[in-house]
């Protein structure tokens, strides 16, 4: 297992590096050390079918790559004229104009090259949820890998502020671009935001979990510094100062990537994790809201001590030329047109035909909202099976949350809700941006859904039969 050890820590460590593994090239060797590590595991597990997670989350992810796929295959004529018959009739004409008959069709636009290689790399996510489900059983292994996660953020966030104070930085071997926001090795500052609002809760449940939790005092009616003394621990508070450090170093770099919907999210995200950590604490949550206080107190002295400003600046500006509602509003007659969808990664070659509200010679290749390029891609069905799949795991995740108390399991507890308040942060930043189309987003947003399932859900599987 030490090869799948080693796969899985370079994947996590190394992917946000290259540009967050936008070219293809990039993300298809990612692919490939994906299933080298799910097929090493199929190889040397006995029992397969542990591998997988309950009924309902396999139905949902399954069915939508299924339906996917499905887009891929050719259909008759007749079958296409039905489920697609504006695709149909394009056809048509253009076989009209050629003189030929018209063959067997697929519904998807491009049904090989990148829309192809794209569903597989989906695919990769779902078999490296399965890797990181068995992997992250072990205490062992799920702490180490919190730590390759925290090691990968604090680097980004501190290159991402020095990008923020000196803009000639640039990023990378790139040319500098004259910005003056943090984006760290993401090309796109939102998508660098949506990289640390997903991780600084992460990092927030380890500290927290590092409390003496498990010392008996009072629990009914007991005093606040008992309480504090629970939040940070004597023998380990270095460890849990030199955290709440990189925590501020985080947000401070999520602050000044100057991403309106970034910032949003992580406050909903922080939103998140007050209520489902008060939940298990209960009464005795006074020295967690002073670490609370302490955080906010660090980001609000040192951005002032850095200025705010060109943040506030970049809340009161209004979009001048582009808006996100006129390319919605285009893309959808899209999918009035192909209510079964036109395949995945086919919107930047659908797209140009339906661009009305906006004369631009740029080029479009994503949409700023995951949830209805999804919808556009996959189709009704597509869209349905998998985001009906996430909510149902998101809400029932929230619901087993309530059973977990800090004192049984403190590491699992918090880690816990750092992973779902980085879900939540995700799920509404998702509306605005495409973030959810960057390789490195989506596999840290496999990595927290893992990390949640193994915490929360693996833990109920323990007490009852199955889940």
């Amino acid at each position: 297992m030490f090869i799948v050890q080693l796969i899985i820590y370079f994947i996590l460590g190394t992917i946000p590096v290259l540009f967050a593994a936008v070219q293809p090239w990039v993300w298809s060797f990612y692919t490939a050390c994906i299933f080298a590590t799910f097929l090493i595991i199929l190889w040397q597990n006995s029992s397969h079918l542990a591998l997988f997670p309950g009924k309902i989350l396999v139905f949902t992810v399954g069915f939508f790559f299924v339906v996917t796929f499905c887009q891929y295959l050719p259909i008759p004529p007749d079958m296409l004229s039905f489920l697609s018959p504006i695709r149909y009739q394009r056809l048509v004409n253009s076989h009209t104009i050629i003189n030929s008959l018209l063959s067997w069709q697929t519904l998807s636009y491009s049904p090989i090259g990148y829309s192809l290689s794209w569903w597989t790399f989906l695919l990769s996510l779902f078999t490296f949820f399965l890797v990181l489900r068995k992997h992250c059983a072990s205490r062992r292994n799920l702490t180490f890998i919190i730590w390759v996660m925290m090691v990968v953020a604090t680097l980004e966030a501190l290159y991402g502020l020095f990008q923020a104070l000196v803009p000639t930085i640039g990023i990378l071997w790139l040319d500098p671009e004259k910005t003056g926001n943090a984006c760290g090795t993401f090309i796109n500052r939102n998508h660098f935001a949506g990289f640390m609002e997903m991780l600084w809760p992460l990092v927030l449940g380890y500290t927290l979990s590092l409390g003496a939790w498990h010392r008996k005092d009072n629990h009914r009616g007991g005093r606040s510094n008992s309480d504090f003394k629970k939040v940070l621990s004597s023998d380990r508070l270095n460890k849990q100062l030199i955290l709440l450090l990189l925590i501020v170093v985080m947000l401070l770099a999520l602050l000044f990537s100057k991403s309106r919907a970034g910032i949003t999210g992580a406050f909903i995200g922080f939103l998140s994790f007050v209520l489902l950590a008060h939940s298990g604490i209960k009464r005795r949550s006074i020295g967690f809201w002073i670490m609370i206080g302490t955080i906010i107190g660090l980001v609000f002295i040192y951005g002032l001590k850095m200025g705010f400003s060109p943040i506030i600046e970049r809340f009161l500006m209004l979009s001048d030329g582009s808006s996100r509602l006129d390319y919605w509003h285009d893309s959808l007659a899209i999918f009035y047109d192909h209510p079964f969808g036109i395949g995945l990664g086919n919107f930047k070659r659908v797209f140009p035909v339906y661009q009305i509200s906006i004369i631009s010679d740029v080029k479009v290749s994503h949409l700023h909202n995951d949830y209805l390029q999804l919808l556009i891609e996959a189709g009704v069905p597509g869209f349905l099976s998998l985001v009906c799949g996430y909510l149902f795991f998101l809400g029932t995740s929230f619901y087993k949350m309530k059973k977990l108390s800090p004192h049984d399991d403190p590491l699992r507890f918090f880690l816990a809700i750092g992973a779902l308040s980085g879900l939540v942060s995700m799920t509404f930043h998702s509306f605005f941006d495409f973030n959810l189309q960057i390789p490195a987003n989506c596999i840290y947003f496999v990595t927290l859904i893992s990390l949640v399932y193994v915490c929360v859900w693996q833990r109920s599987t323990r007490r009852r039969v199955k889940v």
